[in-house]
Parts: C-alpha cells; structure tokens; sequence
C-alpha cells in the first residue's frame, strides 16, 4: 500500500467515525456547553460526566476540528457554533441525522441488495421529518433562483405539492405580500408543522395546509400562477409522473408555471470540488434502493417529457454553483 492509499483509507475511516462524534457531542449536550471556555474537569463536572471520559472525548473533538482549545480551556469551534445556536443549525443537525440514520444503513444493506434482496420500503413520520427539516439548510438560495424562474415574479396563486414542513412556502409568501398559497402534504404530522410554520411567519391568512395525495385526493380549487415540486418527484415512479405533470398542467393559468427542485447526478469540476456531485450521486443511490422511491431524473430527459406534457417552454435555472441542485421549470405559454 502507497503513502496517499493509506490517505484515503485514513480519510474515509475519519469521516465515518467523525460523523459519528459530532453527533454525539451533540446529543450529549458537550457542544452545548462549551459556548463559553471550560476546562476538561469544569465540563465533566457540568455534564456528571466521567472525567477520563470527557477529557477524551475534548481531545478526539479538538483533533477533528470540532473544538479549540487555549490554555486547557476548550470552547465549540465557530463552525460548530452555526451548527448549535443558529437559524440554520436545526436543519443542518437534520441533515446529520438523515445521513447517519437513513443514508448509511441503506449502503451497509447494499451488498445483499445486489445479490438480489428484495428493496425495502422508505416512510414513517421519523425519516419524513428529518428530511422536511433538512430541505430548510438552502430554503434561501432556492428561493433566491426560484426569482430567476421567467413568470414567478408575478405569480400571485401558489401551489406546494409536498410542501414539507410549509418552510419554502412561508418564505414565498412573506417575499410576496399579496401571494395566496396551498400546501399540500401527506404527512398528517408534519402537515400540522407546516401550519405552525405559517402562523409563525405571520402569513396563515393568505395560506392553508391540506393533507393529501395529489393524484387520487381531491385537488384545491382554482387555478394556479406558481406549481411547485420541492424534492418530491421521487416519490412518483415513472408511470404517475405523466398523470401528475398533465394535471398540474390543466390547472395552471395562462401565465402560470411548473417549478421542479432536483438534485442532479452531475460530474463538473465546481461540483465535485464542492462535494455536491458526491452527494447527488449517493443521494440517487439512496432513492434507487428503496421500493417505493423513484432514482433522479437525467434533466434533459425530464425536459422532454415536460414539452410532451403540453408545457409550452422549459429551462433550467441552478440552485448552487455547478447544478447539482436546481429547478427544472416549464410554463403554460
């Protein structure tokens, strides 16, 4: 074995175990405490904790670049700071959760799925919400391109097919005063969360949640300028999707568009640099090995079979640098 073998066997063994550290000096309470310096013993004594073990653990967290530590003090590192006490640190620790608990079991079951297991089934309320959660991470860059979408600017009746828990469409309708939306979800549980996240965006008088299926349920009336799939063309297997675009379709206006947000397998430079394209990737291998999910679309296809739908015009506009992430749109005329 060469010198940058040993590298990547090194790396690769790190970022599972690392994973897992974070994780724990989270779920302990550790990085909690450490927003202000305390010294090994001051912390196990916070945490009853045992001493040798804290200290250990301080040290493995400061090795792994989680922690600083000056004088035999350690204080959270400011990454880790983001990740404890800011807005966006609930759907980054979701998104933690997402890759410990649903990604790697599936990857550790991958060898009997290739020798022909049979594929289990993705759902309950636990792996819904931490994926509702962690869609929040880039709400604001996907509503900065959702703007640069041709006809969202004036669109003024929203619809949310499987809007999660409401966060993307409270954050239209608080950019857009004079908006009205529906959100539509089929999670009861994390329908109810939508409905808190609307009300605390002060924006629940111009929205309402329903719980549904949007093929077999009945359909919220009227027209629609704005149609949006966040994430949820997965969970429609090729033989629904015609049905779904056609029907999104009849009930846009004459203006109105279909938004579509999609990781995207790609394979640049700026996404592999970014780890994007990685992700992508292991992200439709998560979708393929469930039975009842949908792999990622390749864009171009998806494209095709918008314009074989009846849209009049489709494009693409990138979510993050690289567009392993973006919307896919098409529009009415």
């Amino acid at each position: 074995m060469g010198l940058l073998d040993l590298v990547r066997i090194t790396r690769l063994t790190r970022a599972a175990t690392e994973l897992a550290l974070l994780r724990a000096g989270l779920a302990s309470g550790l990085f909690a405490a450490l927003a202000e310096p305390l010294s090994a013993d001051e912390l196990a004594a916070q945490l009853a904790a045992p001493a040798d073990l804290c200290a250990a653990a301080l040290r493995a967290a400061e090795a792994s670049g989680f922690v600083t530590q000056e004088g035999g003090r350690y204080r959270r590192a400011k990454w880790v700071d983001w990740l404890v006490a800011s807005s966006d640190g609930e759907a980054a620790r979701a998104l933690l959760d997402q890759a410990a608990l649903s990604y790697a079991p599936v990857v550790d079951g991958l060898p009997a799925l290739l020798h022909g297991a049979a594929r289990p089934t993705w759902g309950g309320e636990a792996a819904a919400a931490r994926v509702a959660s962690a869609s929040r991470l880039l709400e604001r860059r996907a509503l900065a391109a959702l703007d640069r979408v041709p006809g969202v600017r004036n669109a003024r009746r929203i619809i949310d097919v499987g809007c999660g828990e409401g966060t993307l469409l409270a954050a239209f309708l608080s950019h857009y005063r004079d908006a009205l939306g529906v959100g539509v979800e089929r999670e009861p549980a994390v329908a109810e969360r939508a409905r808190r996240r609307l009300t605390a965006a002060q924006v629940h008088r111009r929205a309402e949640i329903w719980v549904n299926d949007i093929l077999s349920d009945q359909f919220p009336a009227g027209e629609w300028d704005l149609a949006l799939l966040n994430q949820v063309l997965q969970y429609f297997d090729e033989s629904q999707r015609e049905a779904l675009f056609a029907r999104l379709l009849r009930r846009l206006s004459r203006t109105g568009v279909l938004a579509i947000q999609l990781n995207v397998v790609v394979d640049g430079p700026l996404a592999r640099a970014t780890g994007m394209a990685a992700s992508a990737a292991i992200f439709d291998l998560f979708l393929r090995s469930h039975a009842n999910l949908a792999g990622l679309p390749d864009p171009t296809d998806l494209q095709v079979r918008l314009r074989d739908a009846g849209f009049a015009h489709v494009g693409s506009v990138s979510i993050v640098p690289g567009g392993a992430l973006r919307y896919i749109w098409a529009s009415r005329s």
